[in-house]
């Protein structure tokens, strides 16, 4: 199974917990939000891992500030809530050209530091998956040398674990994008989890109802932090760092530990040649 740990980059501490578990080897994938002002500071660090997983983009279209001029998704210069876009993106009112321009500035962030295309694209909140921004971010990978891995949000067994409804609203959007990704042939991962209730839930007691039902080329979700850190759920993020780096999170590691989704990229790449 693949593990990726979201949103490097948007608080130092969230970054250096990731950065640890990386070191361990207990993840295989880093998502990466270049967007944050603190990307350029704290993205260097991850080189130092790049022979242990996948370092991808974060693809950030809520929330945060963009960074590209987005008079009619941003006016005032802060992204849309998750609620606002999806709306949008199904009343086919997203701005399709300021959103275009915002993927590639991102894009050329996470080079600019990293020196090299991420090795996988996913979106904050899941939006890449969204009509209209879909098929932006499935252009966006095409151009890639070599190409990304793409992480998508369908499962077969959305309504047998925690966050069992979530899961099954974002497999219900993300149909279309697996669909398309594929038929592109991308690789994806195949099987997702990893949600739960920030709020109230626990990570650790969650875990092995997501190891459930899982595909050929399962991924399961993670946010790893510092529970005293300013992030938003920062004690749930806390909580689930102190589980992924314990001997009881490695004893329920498959044989061979964590797989990087972006070796069967490469695998792929090298065949076609």
């Amino acid at each position: 199974m693949a593990i990726c740990a979201d949103d490097y980059a948007l608080t130092p501490r969230i970054s250096a917990a990731i950065l640890d578990l990386a070191r361990r080897e207990r993840i295989s994938a880093v998502s990466c939000m270049t967007t944050s002002p603190l990307w350029p500071e704290l993205g260097p660090a991850l080189k130092s891992v790049a022979g242990k997983v996948d370092i991808g983009l974060h693809l950030t279209l809520v929330d945060e500030t963009p960074l590209t001029a987005m008079p009619r998704l941003a006016p005032a210069g802060r992204l849309p809530s998750i609620g606002q876009l999806i709306v949008k993106s199904y009343l086919g009112a997203v701005p399709l050209a300021e959103v275009a321009a915002e993927i590639e500035a991102q894009i050329a962030a996470f080079v600019a530091v990293m020196g090299r295309a991420p090795a996988h694209i996913d979106g904050h909140l899941h939006t890449h998956v969204l009509p209209g921004i879909r098929g932006l971010v499935l252009a966006a990978a095409a151009g890639m040398a070599p190409r990304p891995w793409l992480r998508t949000t369908t499962d077969r067994a959305v309504f047998s674990r925690p966050g069992g409804f979530k899961a099954g609203v974002l497999a219900a959007l993300g149909r279309a994008f697996t669909r398309d990704a594929r038929a592109r042939g991308f690789v994806t991962n195949d099987g997702f989890s990893g949600f739960y209730d920030f709020a109230g839930g626990d990570y650790a007691a969650s875990f092995p109802a997501f190891l459930r039902g899982l595909g050929p080329r399962p991924l399961i979700l993670c946010h790893p932090g510092a529970a005293d850190d300013c992030a938003a759920w920062a004690q749930a993020r806390g909580r689930e760092y102190d589980f992924l780096r314990s001997e009881t999170f490695e004893a329920m590691l498959p044989p061979g530990g964590v797989v990087r989704l972006g070796k069967l990229t490469q695998s792929r790449s090298r065949a076609a040649v």
